[in-house]
């Protein structure tokens, strides 16, 4: 969790800097006073303030999914799954799974990126979370769909020498044709072009 020392001339003034600083509200950081320097004859003491955030991150993430779901009317189930470090959400909202998902994915990486973010201010660098947002277990299915679809493209390549371009996939998408063709010998992948209309290429070595 996030631990920051303010030295300030009272609580309330660490407090503000915390707020300001983590960007949280109080009810999610305690205070605690380390040491403590009087001035003379009490005027301009000094107090050295450790401010720790309290609250789960990954808590906060589930929080902020659910907010989505009932802001939207969306009766959903929402699965918590941890590892070390990171975190994987997987929702179930039935009939609702499509929207929430968006065209090509688009809600679904939105989603996630806004998660990731509450999720990991609350804690250190050195502490962050890899962060995952499924839907109706859409990620999986499509993880599979194209990494069938890289060795079919790895093959068609190896075999004829013609390199292949694929347009229309998002960076994560891009990635698992990356990392399932990386060992290949006889094929390689790179991608060109700026978002949104960056493409990946599949060559013969």
């Amino acid at each position: 969790m996030k631990t920051r020392i303010y030295e300030v001339k009272s609580i309330d003034e660490a407090k503000e800097l915390a707020v300001k600083e983590l960007g949280i509200s109080e009810d999610n950081f305690e205070v605690n006073i380390v040491k403590e320097t009087k001035g003379f004859l009490g005027i301009g003491g000094k107090l050295e303030v450790e401010v720790k955030v309290t609250t789960d991150g990954i808590t906060k993430g589930k929080e902020y999914i659910q907010m989505i779901l009932d802001t939207n009317g969306i009766d959903g189930l929402i699965e918590k799954k941890e590892r070390e470090d990171s975190v994987e959400f997987s929702i179930d909202a039935g009939e609702y799974n499509g929207y929430l998902i968006g065209k090509n994915s688009r809600n679904l990486i939105a989603l996630q990126m806004l998660v990731s973010i509450i999720v990991n201010n609350y804690y250190e660098k050195d502490e962050l979370k890899t962060v995952l947002v499924d839907v109706g277990g859409y990620k999986k299915r499509r993880e599979k769909n194209i990494e069938s679809m890289a060795v079919e493209y790895g093959k068609q390549v190896a075999r004829t020498k013609q390199a292949v371009k694929l347009d229309g996939l998002n960076a994560y998408e891009r990635k698992i044709v990356h990392n399932k063709l990386s060992s290949w010998k006889d094929v390689k992948t790179y991608s060109e072009g700026e978002e949104p209309n960056r493409v990946l290429i599949i060559e013969a070595k």
